[in-house]
C-alpha cells in the first residue's frame, strides 16, 4: 500500500494563518487600528450609537444653535435666573386719550395800551374793561396755570409803545364772569402812584 504523505502549500499555510487570526483576535486588533479617516462620511446613524452615550463633554461650546433645539421643548426652567429670552413684541395698544399740558408749555403775549395782542401764542382774544383792565381769553382751560406779567415797552415794526415811567400790574384769575372765566386772566395796569393807567405788559402763562 502506498503511504500518503501531506504536503504544506501556500493555499494551506494562508487558509491556516486566516483562521488563527480570527480565532485568536483578529477583530481587537481591527478596532485597535480604524481611526476617523477609516469610516465614511454619514456612515454612522442614530441608531448605531447607544443611548445617553453623547454627553456634553463630547459636544464642542457653543457647537449647538437654535436650529438644532426642537421647538417649544425648552421651559423657563431649563434658563438660569435672568437669562431667559424675551419674547417677540406684541402689537402696539389703542393710543390713549391726550394728557394735559406739560410745565415745559406756555401761552405768552403782548399787549398794547390800547388793549391790542402785538404779538404771543395761545391767546384767543384781548378786551377792555376799563381803564388799564385787560381781560386775556386763552384757547384752553387756565385756571390752574401760573402767570406772571411784567409792565413794559415794545418795539415790532412801526408799532412801538415805551414804559419808561414805570408801573405796576397784578393778576387775578378769571375774567368778565361768563361761562369761560376758566379760560380767562385779568390784568390790571397802574402807575407808580397805584392809579389805573393803560400801559403796555409782558406776560406769560405755564401750564
Amino acid at each position: 500500500m502506498r503511504k500518503f504523505r501531506s504536503r504544506l502549500s501556500y493555499a494551506n499555510v494562508a487558509s491556516s494563518l486566516a483562521l488563527f487570526l480570527a480565532v485568536s483576535g483578529g477583530t481587537a486588533f481591527a478596532a485597535t487600528t480604524i481611526g476617523s479617516s477609516q469610516i465614511r462620511t454619514h456612515a454612522v446613524t442614530g441608531p448605531k450609537i447607544a443611548t445617553n452615550a453623547v454627553t456634553s463633554s463630547k459636544i464642542a461650546p457653543s457647537s449647538i444653535t437654535s436650529s438644532d433645539v426642537k421647538n417649544g421643548s425648552l421651559q423657563s426652567s431649563d434658563f438660569a435666573s435672568g437669562q431667559l429670552p424675551a419674547g417677540a413684541a406684541g402689537p402696539a395698544g389703542p393710543a390713549g386719550p391726550a394728557g394735559p399740558a406739560g410745565a415745559g408749555s406756555s401761552m405768552n403775549g403782548v399787549v398794547s395800551p390800547g388793549g391790542t395782542l402785538v404779538y404771543g401764542k395761545g391767546v384767543a382774544a384781548v378786551s377792555v374793561g376799563g381803564s388799564g383792565v385787560y381781560v386775556v381769553s386763552f384757547n384752553s382751560n387756565v385756571s390752574q396755570c401760573p402767570v406772571v406779567a411784567t409792565v413794559g415797552g415794545y418795539q415790532l415794526g412801526g408799532n412801538t409803545a415805551s414804559a419808561t415811567n414805570g408801573g405796576t400790574i397784578t393778576v387775578q384769575p378769571g375774567g368778565n364772569g361768563s361761562s369761560v372765566a376758566s379760560q380767562q386772566v385779568t390784568f390790571i395796569t397802574r402807575d407808580l402812584s397805584g392809579v389805573n393807567v393803560a400801559l403796555p405788559f409782558h406776560f406769560a402763562v405755564m401750564c
